[in-house]
C-alpha cells in the first residue's frame, strides 16, 4: 500500500512528551496513510517498553546507546516508505490539518525541497523557527544584544525574522528541526543530516545544501503545531547552551571556511566573557544570580569552549586532516 506521509521521531528520555505526540498525530493524519517511525536513542524512563505496550501501530527503532539527534533521524528516514518525509520532535503535538497542509504544499510546489510550520509554545506564543543563514554580522548583533532591543528592526532582527509578522508563507533560509517535512526525491538526492552534528545545528546545515541544491525552504504558518521545548534537556539547560554554541562554530567551519569559524569563535568568547563579567558583579545586586540565563559561570564556560581553537574544523582530504 502507498504511503503519503512517514513521520520520523528521535526519541530521548521523553516519554510523556512523546505519548501526547503519538497521540496527536493518530487523532490528526485523516485523509492520508501514514506510517510513524521512532528512533529510540536508549532512553532510560521506560520509552521502549511503552512504545510496545501502547503504540502497536509505531515502527520501534531501539538503539542500545545514544546516536544524537542526527544518526537517528537519518536511520528513521532510510527505514520510511513515504513519498514525503517529516521529521519531527517528540516533544510536539499536531494540531487540525497541519500534516495535511505540508503535504499538499510539497505536492502543488515542485521547486520547494522542505517546509515548515507555524510552532507555537504551550501558552500560544509563536516560536521564531525561521530564520536566515548565521554570519559574522548577525553573531555581532547578537552578541551585542540589539536583536533583543531592537527585534522590529529588518537589521538587528534579521537572524529570526523578528521585524515579520509571520502570517503568510515566505521563502526563508532555513526552518527548525523540531519539524521539516521534504520529499522523498529531494532527501535522497541533498542526502541526509550530518551525524557530526550530535545535537543543534544540524538542521541550519540541512537546509544550507539544500540551498546550494537550489531547492527552496518555505515556512507555512496555516500549518500549526505546539512545541514543549527542550523535553529531553529539561534538567539540562547550561549544557543546552554550550553544546548549541559548539555545533554552530562548527557550522561556520564547515560551510564558511576555518577563518571565519576563529573569527565567530572570537566574537563569541568576547560577548560571553562581558557578560559573565557583568553578571559576577551585578548577579548578587539583582538577584538573579541563580537562573542559569544570567548565570556567570554559563557564560565563562561558552567563553572557554569558544576559545578551544583546536577543536576548529578541518575538511577531511586524502592523507588526513588538513
Amino acid at each position: 500500500m502507498k504511503t503519503d506521509l512517514s513521520l520520523c521521531i528521535v526519541s530521548y528520555n521523553c516519554k510523556e512528551l512523546l505519548v501526547e505526540c503519538l497521540r496527536s498525530i493518530f487523532e490528526h493524519v485523516a485523509g492520508l496513510e501514514v506510517e510513524v517511525i521512532v528512533a529510540d536513542n536508549a532512553s532510560s524512563d521506560g520509552t521502549v517498553e511503552m512504545l510496545r505496550a501502547d503504540f502497536p501501530r509505531v515502527r520501534l527503532l531501539a538503539f542500545e546507546d545514544n546516536r544524537g539527534f542526527a544518526a537517528g533521524t537519518n536511520a528513521a528516514m532510510a527505514a520510511a516508505g513515504g513519498e514525503v518525509l517529516m521529521m519531527l520532535n517528540p516533544d510536539t503535538t499536531l494540531r487540525e490539518g497541519a500534516v495535511q497542509q505540508l503535504v499538499a504544499f510539497l505536492g502543488e510546489r515542485p521547486e520547494a525541497g522542505a517546509v515548515g510550520p507555524a510552532i507555537f509554545d504551550p501558552e500560544g506564543g509563536l516560536q521564531m523557527t525561521c530564520h536566515l543563514f548565521p554570519t559574522l554580522w548577525q553573531t555581532l548583533i547578537r552578541q551585542l544584544g540589539l536583536h533583543r532591543a531592537f527585534p522590529a528592526s529588518r537589521t538587528f532582527g534579521a537572524y529570526d525574522m523578528t521585524w515579520w509578522d509571520h502570517s503568510q508563507p515566505r521563502r526563508v533560509d532555513w526552518l527548525s528541526g523540531a519539524c521539516i517535512a521534504v520529499r522523498r526525491d529531494v532527501w535522497e538526492r541533498v542526502g541526509g543530516l550530518d551525524e557530526g552534528f550530535f545535537m543543534y545545528a544540524e538542521d541550519v546545515d540541512w537546509c544550507y545544501r539544500l540551498a546550494q541544491a537550489e531547492f527552496e525552504r518555505w515556512y507555512l504558518p496555516g500549518a500549526e503545531i505546539v512545541h514543549h521545548e527542550a523535553g529531553s534537556w529539561a534538567d539540562a539547560s547550561r549544557e543546552r547552551i554550550i553544546a548549541s554554541h559548539r555545533s554552530m562554530f562548527r557550522y561556520f567551519g564547515k560551510n564558511y571556511g576555518h577563518l571565519q569559524e576563529v573569527a565567530v569563535r572570537l566574537l563569541v568568547a568576547w560577548g560571553a566573557l562581558i557578560r559573565g563579567s557583568f553578571w559576577t558583579i551585578m548577579g548578587p545586586v539583582l538577584g538573579e544570580r541563580e537562573a542559569f540565563v544570567s548565570s556567570y559561570e554559563t557564560h565563562f564556560r561558552v567563553a572557554e569552549r569558544a576559545a578551544a581553537m583546536e577543536e576548529t574544523w578541518r575538511e577531511r582530504r586524502r592523507g588526513g586532516l588538513s
